[in-house]
């Protein structure tokens, strides 16, 4: 080994090249410590932070889904208060009433008629209206089974979940055999039940109405439920003479629902009686709860004039609707529909 004096100095200009030359590893260096990997599948690490299960990640959340708006029918709706005119009513045993000539406007006829009380049933005449204003009456609807919860008292149609009826089907059994099924998957089969009963509510207000208040399309008791005998008099009203459809279902004692691919038979009697009592009646709905009693809201034509009667917790609720009606097409100057009461043994007639 040389002595170290022997080891030959460099000069300055190389000192200066070695220099450069160092400086350029460096930076290449760097350079390749600083680039990805050729593939991910070649590193573990290189994968993505949401593929190996940490780090941050964007979330994409859904747009809710719109809450469908339904159509409202403009129409307000103001009886006039006539009643002091008449006299000699007949005895009616219901809490709150009304007797109205739809034909005029006029109320012949009432007793708290703003009071508002549960409405059983009677509330279907209120969700047939937003059915009629909104969907084809041959619009098919598809039952589930979120629609088919109904207690074993409540009055069904029978339907089944994948069963496919017609609105016009579905009230037919609502407005006959008061079905609760049917009322149910007229709401939560088409738009839901709160977009449904929202609507019912705001159909109230298009209409004038301030007495009511609804929770369901069926008419089940709860405190937040409640009508008045004048409120559903008017939605009555405007149901008979908007709609045929609505005539012609509530007129029918009967109505027979043929099999289909799409259904079995369905012989749907109406419940309401009125239609075989009086001759003249052609609708409309009758109702019953623990809480509402007996309710119904009544219909008849003579001469160009349609009345309609409601009466709510009504323990005779036919024999007071028939005697109010041919009443007030007496007060109209018409001859009475009823027989004559034939006198008791041993008294003068």
């Amino acid at each position: 080994m040389p002595p170290l004096h022997s080891v030959p100095r460099l000069t300055q200009r190389q000192w200066r090249g070695l220099g450069a030359v160092v400086a350029a590893v460096v930076v290449v260096v760097v350079v390749l410590a600083n680039q990805p990997a050729a593939t991910s599948a070649a590193h573990p690490q290189a994968a993505p932070a949401a593929a190996r299960g940490g780090g941050v990640t964007d979330v994409i959340t859904p747009a809710p889904t719109p809450v469908p708006i339904l159509n409202l029918l403009h129409q307000r709706v103001s009886f006039s208060d006539s009643s002091a005119q008449y006299s000699d009513a007949p005895k009616v045993d219901a809490s709150s009433g009304i007797l109205v000539d739809a034909t005029t406007g006029t109320i012949l006829w009432e007793r708290d008629p703003h009071t508002a009380r549960p409405p059983a049933s009677t509330t279907k005449v209120l969700s047939t209206m937003v059915a009629l204003e909104n969907f084809d009456p041959d619009r098919v609807v598809t039952i589930t089974a979120d629609a088919l919860h109904q207690a074993g008292d409540e009055t069904v149609m029978g339907l089944k979940p994948g069963q496919q009826l017609t609105v016009h089907e579905l009230l037919d059994g609502m407005l006959t055999v008061s079905a609760n099924d049917a009322a149910t998957a007229m709401a939560v089969d088409t738009v839901g039940m709160d977009s449904f009963v929202a609507t019912m509510n705001r159909q109230l207000a298009a209409l004038g109405l301030h007495d009511s208040h609804f929770v369901t399309s069926v008419g089940l008791d709860d405190p937040q439920q409640y009508a008045s005998a004048y409120d559903l008099a008017a939605i009555a009203a405007v149901d008979a003479a908007q709609f045929p459809l609505f005539r012609q279902i509530v007129s029918q004692t009967e109505i027979d629902l043929p099999a289909s691919a799409q259904h079995p038979e369905f012989d749907l009697g109406n419940l309401n009686r009125l239609l075989k009592i009086y001759p003249a009646a052609d609708g409309i709905k009758p109702g019953y709860t623990g809480d509402a009693g007996a309710c119904l809201i009544g219909m008849a034509e003579r001469d160009g004039h349609r009345l309609i009667s409601v009466v709510m917790n009504a323990p005779q609720l036919y024999t007071d609707s028939r005697a109010l009606l041919d009443w007030g097409f007496v007060q109209l100057g018409m001859p009475s529909l009823l027989p004559t009461p034939t006198p008791s043994p041993g008294k003068k007639p």
